[in-house]
């Protein structure tokens, strides 16, 4: 090998050894920037997805093309790939790679004809604000930090986690002022930036005709620090978000029976929801025989009632003796049958924890109707006094327009949200029959009931003094034995690893133009699953208090993927040493962050309501002075707003007196632009860039060039 070469492969490994220290970032203490805290007392997000929503202010003012920027700047957070992936190997195998150095170094650019025309990007304040709260700290303000009457180094290296002076390659120094750190750049053309600190710069960085291109070096790095999966610590489960555990089966009786569709459907019909729920709870499929469950109350999400005009007939059997009988021969059964016209309800239920399960094909799906009549016919030579009879019995094969199968109730208490079937143990067929209404019978039947053991046409008891009509249904139910695992849904505070990923998603009320958040809006896109796929999450009664995780209390909710949306995911956490994968799941009762345009002073471009931030240092066991985490943010229970402001056309008034349009310069507008040759948009909506030079530069008599 050359000399040259030597050299130049020892110049590259030193300059490969000085460049990863070129690089940091701060924690946040939690919401609040401007301090930066110590390693290992970070605060973050531990639910990887966060919803947002536009309320009717903003879509009244910037209109579609303002939801399509914020989109921009949505997509711009949603491509920040998971911290897993980002490779820090120098030099990156490519440009195109995962790789932290492939990351600028500065997140924002400039466009001059928006500066000309005094435009900020909304897009870019957007991300700007979103971005703020992903728990990176200021590092170019914050990097040096007065603490216990010296100045400490609260900046860390993203690869190696030393302390480091560097931000984006920048060098810092500080100066002491008074209690005071002020922190600067050697270079002075070589600035510090970063898009967590943007924010806090906005005066400067997103100042008219500025945009932003997305996170820089640091940034990245900071994330890669924040949400790797290794990075465990105690953290309580965000609102409404639970863990799912599946738990062995019971070890007294592990089975869990279906019960027979078909009933359950013909029965909910014709009856309202407080018989149908009686109904449920004392027939007699209800049992030892059919099920180990306790009986679980239904739970109704929705209730439709549709009125029909109907006939109802009744008939009146009875006997008689015409003129012209002969003596000695019983009296003739005569049939008198009236109808009247009425209205007839009829219900249609969605139920929250009843699961279905079509185990019988529609061709399949037959029911076997039966009637008797029992008429007097006394032959001429009968014996006097006695009543002879004859039975005239007939069959037909229904087509059914309820399903047949089976269903499984889940239950609704103790956290016990589903479960969990492995393997079909056995099945059991049962013929069931459905006695139709009879006529007005004159004398009852001996025995049992028909399909029950005894009566007419069962073989059981002898049919004596009985005249009149019956009807009753038979079909077969297929109930199966099912190996159950409870699931059950918890709240414990865990050890808990990153999300390594944080997604948004538009959580849109009722209306675009309403912020109404209906809990029955979800319930026709409501999919019930069936036993194919196994697993079961339906309904938590008593939900999480307004508070945050825990369960109950007077402000808690019922929670149900059927009234609302939910998303589930998988986290690594620790138990006993060992680490583990779990499933949790979140409901999203609001959106987390809401979109809103506010009338403000013009020195103001944006306002926020922050979310909240929680201090785990307890329940990781640093209960020590000095300590600020490490932590959570979380969404306050009424989510929290990003504001623009929407002032709209003004101008510039600094004091004095006898002004006017011609001598007070036109403010600020909002638009959006970026790097393309594309017109920049300007708001409110229905406004264009030539229209605004016009007022600028023309006046507005000026004709548009």
């Amino acid at each position: 090998m050359s000399d040259f070469l030597k050299r130049l492969i020892l110049t590259a490994s030193i300059s490969a050894v000085g460049v990863t220290g070129a690089n940091a970032f701060t924690f946040a203490w939690g919401t609040n920037r401007a301090v930066a805290n110590n390693i290992g007392e970070e605060y973050r997000w531990n639910s990887p997805l966060l919803t947002y929503a536009y309320d009717e202010s903003f879509i009244s003012y910037f209109g579609s093309n303002g939801v399509v920027a914020i989109e921009n700047a949505i997509r711009m957070m949603n491509a920040i790939p998971p911290v897993s992936t980002i490779k820090t190997n120098y030099p990156p195998v490519d440009r195109k790679a995962t790789n932290l150095w492939n990351f600028p170094t500065r997140p924002d650019r400039y466009h001059g004809r928006a500066a000309s025309s005094r435009l900020l990007d909304i897009k870019s304040y957007a991300l700007a604000e979103l971005f703020s709260y992903m728990g990176l700290g200021n590092a170019e303000d914050n990097a040096f930090q007065y603490e216990f009457g010296a100045v400490g180094l609260r900046n860390f290296d993203p690869i190696s986690r030393m302390p480091s002076k560097y931000v984006n390659g920048s060098l810092l120094s500080f100066v002491l002022l008074g209690s005071g750190v002020q922190s600067f750049p050697i270079d002075l053309m070589k600035p510090a930036v970063t898009l967590a600190g943007t924010i806090d710069h906005s005066a400067t960085r997103l100042a008219e005709g500025k945009f932003l291109v997305g996170p820089t070096r640091d940034d990245i790095g900071g994330l890669r620090e924040l949400y790797r999966k290794d990075n465990f610590n105690m953290e309580p489960l965000p609102p409404f978000t639970y863990q799912v555990v599946t738990n062995p089966p019971n070890l007294t009786n592990p089975a869990i029976f279906s019960i027979d569709l078909r009933w359950f459907c013909k029965e909910s019909k014709t009856n309202t929801p407080a018989a149908f729920q009686q109904f449920v709870l004392t027939n007699q499929w209800w049992g030892p025989v059919y099920t180990n469950l306790n009986i679980p109350p239904l739970v109704t999400l929705k209730t439709n009632v549709t009125w029909e005009m109907g006939w109802t007939t009744n008939v009146t059997p009875y006997l008689t003796n015409f003129p012209w009988t002969p003596v000695g021969q019983p009296a003739t059964l005569v049939y008198l049958t009236n109808k009247y016209r009425t209205f007839q309800p009829s219900f249609d239920y969605i139920f929250g924890n009843v699961v279905t399960n079509i185990h019988v094909p529609a061709d399949e799906s037959k029911v076997l109707y039966r009637s008797w009549e029992v008429i007097p016919n006394a032959p001429l030579w009968s014996v006097i006094g006695s009543v002879p009879t004859t039975t005239n019995y007939t069959t037909t094969i229904l087509n059914d327009e309820c399903p047949h199968g089976e269903i499984i109730i889940l239950p609704t208490t103790n956290n016990l949200v589903g479960y969990h079937f492995t393997d079909m143990m056995f099945e059991r067929v049962n013929t069931l029959t459905n006695l139709l209404t009879p006529t007005n019978n004159l004398a009852n039947p001996g025995g049992a009931l028909p399909g029950q053991g005894g009566g007419l046409g069962a073989g059981g008891a002898a049919v004596t003094n009985f005249v009149g009509v019956m009807e009753d249904e038979v079909w077969q139910s297929t109930n199966h034995a099912y190996l159950a695992h409870p699931i059950i849904l918890t709240t414990n505070s865990m050890l808990l690893g990153g999300i390594d990923k944080l997604r948004f998603q538009q959580f849109q009320p009722d209306s675009w133009v309403t912020t109404n958040y209906s809990a029955s809006r979800f319930i026709k896109d409501y999919k019930f699953p069936n036993l194919e796929k196994q697993t079961f999450t339906f309904i938590v009664q008593g939900g999480p208090t307004a508070g945050g995780g825990g369960v109950g209390g007077a402000a808690a909710l019922s929670l149900t993927n059927a009234l609302m949306p939910s998303v589930e995911y998988e986290l690594d956490y620790v138990i006993n040493g060992v680490v583990k994968s779990g499933k949790f799941i979140k409901f999203v009762t609001r959106p987390d962050i809401l979109f809103t345009a506010l009338s403000m002073p013009p020195t103001v471009a944006t306002q926020n309501s922050p979310p909240n931030m929680i201090d785990n240092n307890a329940i990781n066991g640093f209960q020590v002075a000095g300590l600020f985490g490490p932590g959570n943010i979380i969404t306050p229970p009424a989510g929290f707003l990003i504001g623009f402001n929407k002032l709209g056309t003004h101008w510039e008034v600094s004091g004095g007196t006898f002004l006017n349009e011609e001598n007070l310069t036109l403010g600020w507008q909002w638009g959006s632009f970026d790097g393309t040759m594309n017109d920049p948009i300007v708001y409110p909506t229905g406004r264009t860039i030539r229209d605004l030079e016009n007022m600028i530069f023309k006046g507005d008599e000026g004709s548009t060039p």
